[in-house]
């Protein structure tokens, strides 16, 4: 529309393009409806702010919904302001009065929206979450056209913008919260930002609620009852299930009521449900909170009474809980009996939730028996939300040793590792009288003590803790201990592996898998044979575990383990070329970390994502996953660690930066890390210290001869275990990098050549590879040996998106700068006159030489050049014949791409 667009909402990118298509249809002669549907504080004025002065920078003339509710009629009204075309304004068209209303319906039924004639109008209104008839309506005719607008939550970028701009600069960890509190909403992140609370402060505020309850107050009867069930629901009731509970209410409060159909409902409530029709959920915590709050206690009980009449299972259960006044003993009996079925079958965080509401319907002894089984229960399942819901009630058990251990595993459940750890060697070192219950209280502290120690990295310590454990000789004499021993027997194998003990882990992870058929730790030692397996170099044993896992994973395993698998599996996927499998499990570990609050899994999974976005020249995602790589990273386990460091130096040498990559190596070294990495098998590191050095721009001799010493510890540590994997390069391909920059290119070829055979496991490594012996056959003259390393090169970064090196190689394809110089001086001359849009008779006249004589030279050309066209020896010729002699550099390497 040639119009510069004044200052926008930040983000609403998508919604901005739907107005602006809109604005375009009417000053094209075509009447539409535009509807800004949102809650409050979602930014709905504003947009429409925006797109009224767009609208009238377009042409069209602005008037509001008052004015056109004058007498005298819509069209005369309208002729009053001109010929247009017209935009017409209707902030919150719900609350409208009845002459307004009455207005805009006329111009829907007698005006150019429905007759298609006289001039074109745009309506362009805004409306809360309503039942309102029009307001419905117009959503309907809105949807027709595509541009009813529904404005949810900013994303934590926009939102950290909006922030900015209104002077708050909110650190990592309290704009975190911000994001997760106001859903994105930006008038209630706003409102949180100018209190300037604390983080502990800002994630207990009361302000969302504050902010949403007018609201929800104004709502009508019908929409916020069922917006009172869906909050109350959590989500397990399909969407008719709501309605009817729903109807139910209001029928039984007023029997005159007409009720909505449940689509009309869903419609009405839209802007702050997910879902896709059918299981409808409210997401946003404030939400949910503020309508419960708003809840009478005794309506409350009755909607949960409606609730479990229609529901099942877990879902059933907490709202019957939910439905009982005082303690109901036969309940409470039913609800701990599902809670063993459900330990059982290996479904810990189900057990846990069936025995923590049987708790909560018990008094006395009994009460406190089923808090101690409960909390056991969370902690088997690694349920940090569960622990901290249950914490508020630890004090009932009155035993000190027992509180100790039940807030050391909330400790550690919330990765306080130091508090747990302290925690519990506390009580392990205080005397305490022996007995049975003694014994098995210290047995449960050593394997949880174990957890943490595993989690921290320190295997020695890990390694203790289990074999004090196995000499207190319990026998487990109730389900959750059975569970109990198993998880000491993962323990025990953890331990063995993390000291180098590889082939006796696998040894005992192959009797447990045995032994644990149909079990939750099952699934979790598949995941960590499989990682085993991968790290001992027996990719085809990896790979069948892994597969076994994920088919296992959706039946029977905790979150936090299947949190932790998958996103190591990414990590070997990633190193295996499989990158589109890679960055979909590694995204999904982050969406159930969302969910669970479990930080298990997230630092490997920030790795491959960093790394994915590195390669695919990314940089806007590149720079989010690596900065919080760097600053952010919330784990101490060693293997995790080990994928940040290795992510973060393997980014740097990806941007051309070898010196910050050596200096995170160098960071590296002064840990234990390094040495425990060499124990497991975990020796790819070194491949790229080595790069790195070779990389530097003009090593010097002291550089390199440094290189050489790294690469021969390398190569005997490869030597002593050459099954292992090198998923960042074989010591081959260092000794090739090496041989070239000392000249010897025909040593740099045959150690190139064997490591392309060595990397056979990893496409990307490969590729590199090809690329650098392509480099090479090109320095010796070999243009057409160069161009096939190329297309092998080329092939292999397409495959896998890697944007920057695919770009590299093709230029180098496409350049002719080497092949040049294997012309002859009559060739050149050709390659000249080409260059200047000769033909072959004008070259033949020119040079005194028949046509056959240039064909024959032309002929010639096509295969030095690597050509099969005249057409492209044209092109190529007008940049290769304005040279006389080879350029000093390449052309088209692309910055930050190093071979």
């Amino acid at each position: 529309m040639g119009v510069e667009n004044p200052e926008g909402v930040i983000g609403r990118d998508p919604q901005r393009a739907k107005i602006l298509s809109a604005i375009y249809g009417t000053t094209a002669g075509r009447s539409t409806v535009c509807l800004l549907e949102g809650p409050i504080g979602s930014g709905k004025s504003a947009l429409a702010s925006e797109a009224r002065a767009r609208a009238a920078a377009a042409g069209l003339t602005v008037i509001s919904i008052a004015e056109l509710s004058l007498p005298g009629g819509v069209c005369a009204v309208l002729q009053q302001h001109g010929p247009g075309p017209f935009c017409l304004v209707a902030d919150d068209i719900h609350r409208a009065g009845p002459a307004d209303h009455a207005a805009v319906e006329q111009l829907i039924d007698q005006g150019p929206l429905s007759m298609n004639a006289g001039p074109s109008v745009l309506i362009l209104a805004t409306a809360s979450p309503t039942s309102d008839p029009l307001t419905r309506r117009l959503a309907r005719m809105a949807a027709k056209t595509g541009t009813r607008i529904t404005l949810r939550g900013l994303t934590r970028g926009e939102l950290a913008t909006l922030l900015r701009l209104h002077g708050s600069h909110p650190s990592h960890e309290l704009m975190t919260i911000l994001h997760a509190r106001s859903a994105g909403n930006p008038g209630i992140a706003l409102r949180l930002a100018e209190e300037d609370l604390a983080p502990e402060a800002a994630s207990r505020s009361p302000i969302p609620q504050q902010f949403l309850r007018p609201e929800v107050e104004q709502m009508e009867p019908c929409l916020r009852t069922f917006l009172e069930v869906l909050a109350l629901d959590g989500g397990d009731a399909r969407a008719e299930q709501a309605a009817e509970v729903s109807v139910q209410a209001l029928q039984d409060a007023d029997p005159g009521i007409d009720p909505l159909p449940t689509n009309e409902l869903i419609d009405a409530l839209s802007p702050i449900l997910s879902g896709n029709g059918q299981e409808v959920r409210l997401e946003d915590s404030a939400w949910r909170e503020t309508a419960v709050a708003l809840v009478e206690p005794a309506r409350r009980r009755k909607l949960h009474g409606l609730l479990a009449e229609r529901t099942t299972g877990l879902a059933r259960a907490r709202h019957l809980s939910a439905a009982s006044p005082v303690a109901d003993p036969e309940l409470a009996d039913r609800l701990e009996a599902q809670a063993h079925t459900a330990l059982d079958a290996g479904d810990y965080s189900a057990s846990a939730t069936y025995m923590a509401l049987a708790m909560s319907l018990s008094q006395g002894e009994e009460r406190r028996r089923r808090l101690i089984t409960a909390g056991l229960t969370i902690g088997l399942a690694e349920n940090p939300p569960g622990a901290v819901e249950l914490s508020a009630e630890i004090d009932l058990v009155e035993d000190i040793p027992l509180t100790a251990f039940f807030r050391a595993g909330l400790s550690f459940f919330t990765g306080k590792l130091s508090d747990a750890r302290s925690l519990l060697y506390a009580q392990l070192r205080s005397p305490q009288d022996a007995g049975e219950h003694h014994d098995l209280l210290r047995w449960r502290m050593l394997i949880l003590l174990g957890s943490v120690e595993i989690a921290a990295a320190d295997e020695h310590a890990a390694q203790a803790a289990v074999n004090e454990a196995r000499r207190l000789g319990v026998e487990p004499s109730s389900r959750i201990d059975a569970v109990m021993s198993r998880v000491l027997v993962m323990h025990e194998v953890y331990a063995l592996w993390n000291t180098g003990c590889v082939d006796e882990a696998i040894s005992r992870l192959d009797v447990f898998l045995i032994e644990a058929e149909g079990t939750a730790e099952h699934t979790d030692a598949l995941y960590f044979r499989g990682r085993a397996h991968f790290y001992a170099g027996h990719t085809a044993a990896a790979l069948d575990d892994l597969e076994r896992a994920e088919a296992s994973r959706h039946q029977r395993v905790v979150p936090a383990a299947a949190q932790r698998g998958m996103a190591e599996q990414a990590v070997m996927e990633f190193h295996l070329g499989r990158w589109s499998d890679a960055i979909l499990r590694s995204e999904r570990v982050l969406a159930m970390a969302r969910s669970t609050r479990d930080w298990r899994g997230l630092a490997s999974s920030h790795s491959v994502l960093a790394m994915v976005a590195v390669a695919h020249a990314d940089e806007t995602a590149a720079a989010e996953h690596l900065d919080w790589l760097a600053h952010h990273v919330t784990t101490s386990s060693a293997l995790p660690l080990y994928n940040v460091m290795t992510a973060l130096v393997w980014s740097a040498r990806m941007a051309g930066d070898h010196e910050r990559a050596l200096e995170l190596i160098s960071e590296f070294r002064r840990t234990r890390l390094s040495s425990w990495s060499d124990k497991v098998g975990l020796i790819g590191w070194r491949a790229l210290e080595a790069g790195a050095l070779l990389h530097l721009e003009s090593p010097g001799p002291d550089q390199l001869r440094q290189a050489e010493r790294l690469l021969e510890s390398f190569s005997q540590k490869v030597a002593r275990r050459p099954g292992l994997p090198l998923p960042f390069g074989h010591p081959q391909a260092l000794q090739g990098k090496l041989s070239a920059l000392r000249g010897d290119l025909d040593a740099a070829v045959e150690h190139y050549r064997a490591a392309i055979w060595l990397a056979a496991e990893f496409p990307h490594v490969r590729a590199r590879i090809h690329h650098s012996l392509g480099v090479v056959h090109r320095d010796r003259g070999e243009h057409g040996l160069a161009d096939e390393q190329f297309e092998a090169a080329k092939n292999i970064f397409a495959q896998l998106g890697a944007a920057p090196e695919l770009s590299a190689v093709k230029s180098r394809l496409l350049s002719v700068a080497g092949r040049y110089t294997s012309l002859t001086p009559r060739e050149r001359d050709m390659a000249y006159l080409i260059s200047q849009g000769r033909t072959n008779r004008e070259i033949a006249e020119g040079l005194f030489v028949s046509v056959k004589t240039v064909e024959y030279h032309v002929s010639n050309l096509l295969p030095k050049l690597g050509m099969t066209s005249r057409r492209e020896l044209w092109t190529a010729a007008a940049v290769a014949s304005q040279r006389t002699s080879p350029p000093e550099q390449t052309p088209g390497f692309a910055p930050g791409v190093h071979v």
